[in-house]
């Protein structure tokens, strides 16, 4: 040891140290124990294997489509302010993108339930029921303040904006 260096020792507990390793992995793969599953011999990308048929989307948003409705209408009316508080022409372009990237939120979500089996009406749909969640059952009115409550909170900020300019110029 060079001078003036100090010796490490090991941070590990002496058990530890003294415990002796499981057995060694064989070197062949033959030797393997039968719990092991073999690889299967056609390749990943074998386009002569007959293919498994995929499962549909299954997941039921149980939402009733008026939730839907709103929530389309809340970012359309935030647009639509948007687009008035600018006075149309200085923002019309990136309006116009953010309005195309609201139309793929909601424009995916309703391929992927077309590709889905048709799904029963909502619970919601119907006086005196409630939705049942991971936290406990909701009642419609819970239901819609859930949802609701940040698409609500974008169009008032949109009216805001919009409030705010008219006076200002």
């Amino acid at each position: 040891m060079p001078e003036g260096a100090q010796e490490r020792t090991c941070p590990m507990p002496d058990t530890v140290l003294r415990t002796q390793a499981a057995a060694p992995l064989p070197e062949s793969l033959d030797v393997l124990p039968d719990v092991l599953v073999p690889l299967p011999a056609i390749e990943a990308n074998d386009n002569e294997a007959p293919r498994q048929a995929q499962q549909p989307e299954s997941r039921m948003f149980e939402l009733p489509s008026s939730i839907w409705k709103a929530m389309i209408a809340c970012y359309a009316i935030f647009l639509v302010a948007l687009l008035g508080a600018t006075g149309g022409a200085h923002a019309a372009f990136a309006i116009a993108i953010s309005a195309i990237y609201i139309t793929m939120f909601f424009g995916t979500a309703r391929v992927i339930l077309r590709q889905a089996p048709p799904q029963p009406r909502s619970v919601l749909g119907r006086p005196g029921t409630v939705l049942q969640t991971a936290y406990g059952p909701l009642a419609r009115k819970e239901v819609y303040g859930q949802v609701l409550i940040v698409p609500a909170a974008v169009a008032f900020f949109g009216m805001g904006i919009s409030v705010i300019s008219a006076i200002i110029i």
